[in-house]
C-alpha cells in the first residue's frame, strides 16, 4: 500500500503562499537534493496525516509534509507512512489494520538507489498519543456526544480512542530503550540505502509547558505533567539517536513549543474528535499550520546542503 508520486511544485507554492510562508523559486538550487531524486517517507500518523483526509488504511494524506517537500524539489516520492506505526513496523514487522489488512514493513520501500529518507516515529512505541487519548477520555467525554455520526460508528470511535489502560511502568521501559531502537532502525535503513540522506522529523508539541488546562486540552495538571515528561523523553531519544548515527534532525518539537493546542496559534488540534468521522487526522494531531511548518523546516534543511558543507 505505497503511494508513488511526482508532485507538482505548484501544490506546495499555493499552500505556502496562502499560509503566509515565503519560499523561493522551484528552480532554486536544492543543496543536497535535486529534481528527480528518489524520496521515501517513513513514519507514523504525524508523518502520514495532512489537512486533507487520507487513505483508509494508513491515513496518508496527499498534502502531508512529505508530499509538500516532494513538490518543492520535484522529488519522486514513495510515501510508506502509516498511522499507528511503530519502529518495528518500519524495520521488520507488518502492521495489521483493524480490518485485518496487513501493511508490509515500511523499510521495503527503501531501495539501494534511494536518495532521501525522512522519518517521524517513536510516539506509538511509548504510548504517547494513546495516553493523551485515554486521559482526555477520562476527563471529558462530551466530544463524543456531539459527534455527527451514527451511534454504532460513534461508539466504535469512542472505543478506539478510550479503551485500554495507561501502564506507566511499561511506558518508561519503552522510553529507556528508545534511543537504541531508533539507532538500530537508522542502521537498517543505511544497509538498504547506503548513500541516502536520512532526516528525523520529531513530533510537534501538543501540551503547554505550563500544564494549565484550556478548552482544547481538558487534562488536569498532573496528567499533563506526566504526558509532557513522555514527550520530553521522546524528543531526547530522537535527538540522541540522531547524534549517535549522524542523522539530520528537524526539531519540530522545539519549533512548535509556542504553538501547542492551548496557544493562540496552534499547530496541533485539541480534544476534537470530529476528524475521525471524515477520515482526517484525529485529536492532538497536526493541523494545516503544523503540516506546513514541518514542510517549511524540512525544506530549509534540505536546501542548506548541510551534508556536503
Amino acid at each position: 500500500m505505497k503511494a508513488h508520486h511526482v508532485v507538482s511544485a505548484a501544490t506546495l507554492a499555493l499552500s505556502l503562499v496562502m499560509s503566509g510562508v515565503a519560499v523561493g523559486s522551484a528552480d532554486t538550487p536544492a543543496g543536497g537534493v535535486a529534481s528527480g531524486d528518489s524520496y521515501v517517507a517513513l513514519g507514523s500518523s504525524y508523518a502520514a496525516n495532512g489537512a486533507i483526509a487520507g487513505d483508509f488504511l494508513c491515513g496518508r494524506s496527499p498534502d502531508n509534509y512529505a508530499h509538500l517537500v516532494a513538490a518543492r524539489f520535484g522529488l519522486i516520492l514513495t510515501d510508506a507512512t502509516c498511522s499507528g506505526a511503530t519502529i518495528d513496523n518500519i524495520v521488520d514487522t507488518p502492521q495489521v489494520h483493524y480490518t485485518g489488512a496487513r501493511i508490509a514493513p515500511q523499510i521495503d520501500a527503501v531501495q539501494p538507489g534511494t536518495d532521501l529518507v525522512t522519518v517521524t516515529i517513536g510516539g506509538n512505541d511509548v504510548s504517547y498519543i494513546s495516553t493523551l487519548f485515554r486521559r482526555s477520555c477520562a476527563a471529558d467525554r462530551r466530544p463524543f456526544d456531539a459527534l455527527a455520526a451514527p451511534p454504532a460508528l460513534r461508539a466504535a470511535i469512542e472505543g478506539a480512542l478510550c479503551s485500554g489502560t495507561v501502564d506507566s511502568t511499561a511506558i518508561q521501559t519503552a522510553l529507556d530503550g528508545l534511543t537504541d531502537e531508533l539507532t538500530n532502525m537508522v542502521d537498517a535503513i543505511r544497509v538498504r540505502a547506503p548513500h541516502a540522506r536520512i532526516v528525523f522529523v520529531d513530533y510537534l508539541t501538543v501540551l503547554p509547558q505550563s500544564g494549565k488546562p484550556c478548552v482544547g486540552v481538558p487534562l488536569a495538571k498532573d496528567d499533563q505533567k506526566h504526558i509532557l515528561d513522555i514527550a520530553r523523553q521522546l524528543q531526547l531519544a530522537t535527538k540522541h539517536s540522531a547524534q549517535r548515527t549522524g542523522t539530520e534532525l528537524i526539531e519540530l518539537s522545539k519549533a512548535s513549543r509556542s504553538h501547542d493546542a492551548c496557544s493562540d496559534d496552534p499547530w496541533v488540534k485539541g480534544w476534537d474528535v470530529s476528524g475521525t468521522v471524515t477520515g482526517n487526522a484525529g485529536p492532538y494531531h497536526p493541523n494545516a499550520e503544523g503540516v506546513l511548518a514541518a514542510a517549511r523546516l524540512l525544506i530549509e534543511e534540505l536546501g542548506s546542503g548541510r551534508p556536503s558543507d
